[in-house]
This record gives C-alpha cells, structure tokens and sequence, in this order.
C-alpha cells in the first residue's frame, strides 16, 4: 500500500508540478557546479520526487485511472544518495522564476525519505550524540564552556550569570571545536566592553536541533526546544544573541512562536546596533576586507544589510564585494550536514567559493558563520595559504583593541 503524504504540505505538493524546466535552478546550485553530475541538479531532484511520489499516491486523475504503478525500492534508493548531497542553501529557490519553496521542499523529503530508512548511516551517529550528550559532536555537554577556560582575563564567574538581560548562546561548534572557538572568546569580550547584562549558558545549552531538523528528524528536536525554551524563562532574559546562523534561523522559525516576548537577534544585528550607538568604539584600519553572506543568515534569514553596516563603518578600511552576493551569494559547503554525508563534496565546494574571495584582492575574508569560517579556513591550509579569515566579532574586536595587531589569523 502507498505510504501517506504527511510530510508534504498541500503547497508543497502543488508545487512538485509548478516547476517549468527552465533549469535555473541548476545553474544556481553548488553543489551541482562541484559535482556535474545529474542527480544533485535541483530539476532532477524535483522531477524524480514528483515521480516517485504520483507513482505510489497516484496524485493525478489520469494514474488513478491507470492504477498506481509500483516504485521500487533502489528507485527510492537512489533518490535518498543524492537528496542529502545538498547544503540546503536556498540558493536554488532564490533562482526559480516561478518561486517553489524548494529548501522546504528539500526539508521535507528528508523527513519522507527517514521515515522509509533511507538515509545516511552517519546521520544516525549525530542523531544519537545528541540524543546522549545534547551536542552534536557527541563530548561531554559539561565541556561546552570550556572555551572559557583558555581566555586570558576572563572574569571569575566563567560569564555564567544566574540571571541577565541577555543570553548568548553560543552553538554546537563555536563551543566544541577549537578552530573556532576564538569567535565566542571575541564576542563575549565585545559584550563586556559594550556593558551588557549577559550569560552564557553553559552545560545548560543544548544544540538548537538545527541538525536534526537538516537530517529530516524534526521530532528529534522537541525535547531540546522545550529544554532551551524553559532555561531562557528561568534566566529571565529579553534578548538572546547567536554568532551562528542556523542557530538564529532555527530558534526565529522554531522557538520563536512560543517566545513572543524575547528578542532573537544574530551578532551582526547587535554589533551594528552597538557601533552605531557608539558604545562600541573602533579604530582605524587599513584592511581591505570582503564578506561572506553564510547562508542561513542571508538567503534563509534575508539579513544582508547588517554585517555590510558593520564592515562599511571601519575607519580607514576598504570593504571589496564579491560577485555574486546577498541572494546569489555562493556557499560554503559545510550546511544542510553535506559535512556529515558527504565530506569530499563539501570540501570541494568550499575551495570553490574560497576562490572567488580571493579574487577580490581582500586581505581578509569576514563571515559571520562559525561553519563557514571553519570550511574556509581548511579549503585555505589544503592550499597552503592564502587569504586571512575572520568573523566579523574578531574583526571587531580587532579593530576595537587598543593594542594588538589587525592582521587576520
């Protein structure tokens, strides 16, 4: 018997027969541009599901009449290997002349396709780590502040408040994974200096179910929203901070319904609100910078404006745009768990974006993306060298200090 339908919207399934062919979306996808092979192209993802799908739910007059022909279970197969060979970057959508929501689409395909078992193996490892640990890199969740620990003059409580204004949560990544872990050092430190009543959460935090929600495990994630949620009510904060993306973009699109009264806003949101009140004070500079639009804050959250006020306010810097940027902008690899699926193709994909920043003539490449920044940085030490990367917090920081040096690490 055919399976149900519940993991498609109406929309959605009116949208599988909306798409006109006219290969945009192909030409947009990265993916597909690493790859060049058939089956991570957009077009034929579609065409296939919708295939598949009418095949088994006989979702048109005329196959209802004929009777629904069976579908094998390699054909199914073989749409689950390519349907997780993507980073869910949006950057397909953004191009369809006819805007089908294809990374809803995507998402929910995924949840089709884990509800058949066709998935990833390695998906199930991330699954269970933060089932056991609350950490999508399965360490002791009791580390997830350990970062702290490496700081030179932090203060005594470890940025661990009982209660504040402000909750900083910090994200999977930032917090385990020491390629990275100098944009929370950064932050924080632009926190204090801007007198925020803030915390960090600590053993606390639990991973925001971003990757759940990516490996088409969306049930997966309640326990860890109802978690969060209820720690943020018992701090009583009015704000909560994320210098990772798919952090901000899963608690607005998620958590945010039930926190009617919090204000969710992204690092480069706050720091353009800080710079311009000045209560964040910089100093010149003679960088010559370029930025990074990651993907879940431009495409998927449509904040572009913030992190450009930021880098436009440098005194006596020089901001070179890419092209393309803001909704063409290319990605890094490292989304939608491709990293975990699919780690060659990622890597891959990251040395291509990498070249187009390089071919700026930016000393420095700013992004505002934990993930980004770590794909970036091992696409450039593959090479050997190249260009210096930073998050914008450690730009900030930088080019806020009174002393030290304005070089890129």
């Amino acid at each position: 018997m055919p399976r149900s339908l519940d993991n498609f919207s109406i929309k959605q399934l009116l949208e599988l027969d909306a798409c006109t062919r006219c290969g945009a979306c192909v030409e947009a996808c990265d993916a597909y541009a690493e790859t060049q092979e058939a089956g991570t192209a957009p077009a034929a993802r579609l065409q296939e599901s919708r295939r598949l799908l009418k095949a088994e739910h006989g979702l048109s007059w005329l196959a209802r009449l004929r009777g629904s022909p069976a579908v094998s279970d390699g054909e199914w197969q073989a749409l689950a290997k390519d349907a997780f060979r993507c980073t869910l970057c949006g950057r397909c959508g953004s191009a369809c002349p006819v805007t089908i929501s294809l990374r809803d689409l995507w998402l929910s395909m995924r949840q089709e396709l884990v509800c058949r078992g066709l998935y990833p193996e390695k998906l199930d490892l991330a699954r269970d780590a933060i089932r056991q640990q609350h950490n999508v890199v399965n360490y002791p969740n009791e580390e997830r502040a350990m970062w702290v620990d490496y700081m030179a003059a932090a203060p005594a409580d470890g940025y661990q408040r009982p209660t504040a204004e402000m909750v900083y949560f910090v994200g999977c990544v930032a917090s385990f994974s020491p390629a990275v872990q100098s944009i929370p050092e950064a932050f924080v430190q632009l926190l204090t200096r801007a007198g925020i009543d803030f915390t960090i959460l600590g053993e606390r935090e639990y991973c925001c179910g971003f990757p759940l929600l990516a490996a088409g495990m969306r049930d997966e994630m309640e326990a860890l929203k109802r978690h969060n949620i209820e720690t943020i009510r018992q701090i009583g904060a009015k704000t909560v901070t994320f210098t990772c993306p798919s952090c901000y973009n899963t608690w607005v699109h998620e958590y945010g319904p039930e926190l009617p009264d919090v204000e969710l806003v992204h690092s480069t949101q706050l720091l353009a609100r800080l710079i311009g009140e000045g209560r964040l004070k910089l100093k010149d500079s003679a960088l010559r910078v370029t930025y990074h639009d990651p993907c879940d804050l431009g495409r998927n959250s449509g904040e572009y404006e913030a992190p450009r006020r930021v880098l436009e306010q440098l005194p006596g810097g020089t901001f070179l745009e890419v092209q393309p940027n803001r909704a063409q902008g290319l990605c890094c690899g490292g989304g939608g768990d491709l990293e975990i699926a699919d780690p060659t193709l990622a890597g891959g994909m990251a040395g291509r974006t990498l070249g187009a920043f390089e071919a700026t003539g930016a000393e420095v490449l700013v992004t505002a993306c934990q993930q980004c920044k770590r794909m970036f940085q091992a696409a450039r030490d593959k090479r050997g060298a190249g260009i210096g990367i930073l998050d914008i917090a450690e730009l900030v920081l930088r080019v806020s200090e009174e002393t030290g040096s304005d070089g890129a690490s």
